[in-house]
């Protein structure tokens, strides 16, 4: 019985985390973090996010740095039918994106960083793959996230 109780308990928590989860893709070998995004404050658990122009975005990536980081950056590659686009941030460093410490982060200290932003009218609408890095950029822009989602752009 116990056994019973323990591989319900152990459903409900499995179900708990992937209720407040995105589900991402892995780049190559790139470590796989948590991430939660949210449109518009709703949680989006699996692609394709739609996503509509003039929608509040934020991505919340959660992980335990393999390595020091000290200066580090976001990029955000959209992929589509017009080619790859980068996506421009209004974030140079993404050391003030980290909400429960600051730079430098140790060796496997657990960080979380959120980007958040506005998705601009320009973007046409359409189905693209959007692949988030975070680079290290004391280590030749070596990466230490990498993962992707897919996202429909529905003009409102």
């Amino acid at each position: 019985m116990k056994v019973l109780a323990s591989l319900a308990l152990l459903a409900l928590v499995n179900y708990a985390y992937a209720a407040d989860t995105t589900v991402v893709k892995s780049c190559h070998d790139a470590l796989l973090p948590e991430v939660k995004v949210t449109i518009d404050n709703t949680v989006c658990a699996e692609g394709p996010c739609v996503v509509g122009t003039g929608s509040d975005v934020s991505v919340m990536v959660s992980f335990d740095t393999p390595v020091k980081l000290e200066h580090i950056k976001a990029k955000f590659v959209a992929s589509g039918s017009s080619g790859d686009i980068e996506i421009p941030l209004d974030q140079d460093d993404a050391c003030v994106g980290i909400v429960n410490t600051k730079c430098p982060v140790a060796a496997n200290d657990h960080v979380d960083y959120e980007y958040t932003t506005v998705l601009d009218e320009e973007y046409p609408e359409g189905d693209a793959t959007v692949t988030i890095t975070l680079l290290d950029e004391d280590n030749d822009d070596a990466e230490v996230i990498c993962f992707s989602l897919d996202i429909s752009i529905k003009n409102s």
